[in-house]
């Protein structure tokens, strides 16, 4: 081999060596370019994985039951309280829903959810499950190429609106009551005095004088009543010294009518100083509502009891004055003592709102007073005691 094709051969091995490094350094780079996106490619799905866990439960953790569709009608997921509230925890998840739960066939539900799976719309509404009795809630929103429902029970805030309604129009009946007594006085006094006038005439008969004396009696009862209807509307800005025994017998009056038609009597035991400082208006509401409980609690004949007295709060000592009104009626269960003080509890639905003892009880608790209850359905020895104490400052 001559001297010029070994200098060739040189010069291609040098021109090759030289492209072998540019291709290393090529590889080198492609290489860490392709870890490099490989890195960035795993983060991104653990960051996706970790949004899909936290999502994930979220919904589990949610007080709204979560049901997903695709768009055959399949279920693909559901959390807990879903799983809880249509199927009593049994699993879902690849049964279709109207197979699964064909009571929503006969639905409005099931119209709502065509609606939104065919158009791809929100749809927020409310509706009742008359299988289960039950108010829902519902939102149900296209995910993927099917639905997500999420719905809540909607019951019991429905049948808060509606006490709280009801209350109202009772707040507001009240309202009118006291108009109307206000403008009864004035027709009162004129009778009043037409009646005197008839009384104190010369030429009237015995008889007839005996008649109006009657219908004077009866004239006063019913001003009386109308003073005291009046009473329960006025509240006072400032509270005042008031005696409880009055009080009670101001609220006696207005139920004077039912306990003389059921023949229930009313026996009183009064603490001759039983003053308190306090809004008088509110103490006639407690008690009214503890009164006409506790002659809804007579079913016939029966005996209300009304007791004023000095006493002390036997965990602090603390002096105050205790009122208890009691009955010999049928009593109530240990699970009804214990929600009667909450709010829209009743045991009356067809005429109650559940409101009267839990307004009771702030109104005692704003005059840092407490109220215990007794009760026993045994026969022979039925009835309830309300003990109600308010502290007392010299």
């Amino acid at each position: 081999m001559d001297d010029v094709e070994q200098e060739r051969l040189r010069s291609e091995i040098a021109t090759l060596r030289l492209l072998l490094e540019v291709n290393e350094a090529t590889a080198l780079e492609q290489s860490r370019r392709a870890e490099r996106a490989l890195q960035t490619m795993q983060r991104e799905i653990t960051e996706r994985e970790q949004q899909a866990k936290l999502i994930r439960e979220i919904i589990a953790a949610s007080t709204d039951s979560v049901v997903v569709l695709d768009s055959e009608w399949r279920v693909t997921f559901l959390n807990e309280q879903a799983k809880q509230e249509l199927s009593s925890g049994e699993e879902l998840v690849g049964q279709v829903l109207m197979e699964a739960l064909p009571s929503v066939m006969d639905t409005n539900f099931m119209g709502y959810y065509r609606h939104a799976m065919k158009n791809r719309v929100t749809l927020l509404f409310e509706e009742f499950h008359a299988p289960r009795g039950k108010w829902y809630g519902v939102n149900v929103s296209p995910v993927g190429d099917g639905i997500g429902i999420f719905f809540h029970d909607a019951t019991e805030r429905r049948r808060r609106d509606a006490a709280i309604q009801k209350t109202e129009k009772l707040a507001a009946v009240g309202r009118l009551a006291s108009s109307i007594s206000h403008e009864i006085n004035n027709p009162l006094e004129s009778v009043v005095n037409l009646l005197y006038l008839i009384e104190s005439s010369p030429g009237v008969d015995g008889e007839t004088k005996m008649y109006a004396e009657l219908a004077t009696r009866e004239m006063a009862r019913v001003s009386h009543i109308v003073t005291q209807t009046l009473k329960f509307h006025r509240q006072s800005t400032h509270a005042a010294e008031c005696k409880m025994s009055e009080v009670l017998e101001s609220v006696v009056s207005l139920f004077q009518g039912r306990m003389a038609t059921r023949k229930v009597r009313v026996k009183r035991r009064y603490e001759e100083h039983d003053e308190l400082m306090c809004f008088a208006g509110d103490m006639r509401q407690v008690f009214a509502n503890l009164i006409g409980n506790a002659l809804d609690a007579i079913m016939g004949e029966g005996t209300i009891w009304l007791r004023t007295r000095r006493s002390r709060d036997w965990k602090t000592g603390r002096r105050g004055l205790r009122v208890c009104v009691a009955d010999n009626g049928g009593g109530m269960s240990e699970e009804t003592r214990k929600s009667l003080f909450e709010p829209f509890f009743t045991t009356k639905p067809a005429t109650g709102t559940g409101l009267g003892l839990w307004v009771s009880e702030e109104i005692i608790r704003n005059h840092e007073g407490w109220v215990r209850v007794r009760s026993s359905e045994r026969m022979g020895c039925s009835g309830t005691v309300f003990s109600v104490f308010f502290p007392v400052t010299d």
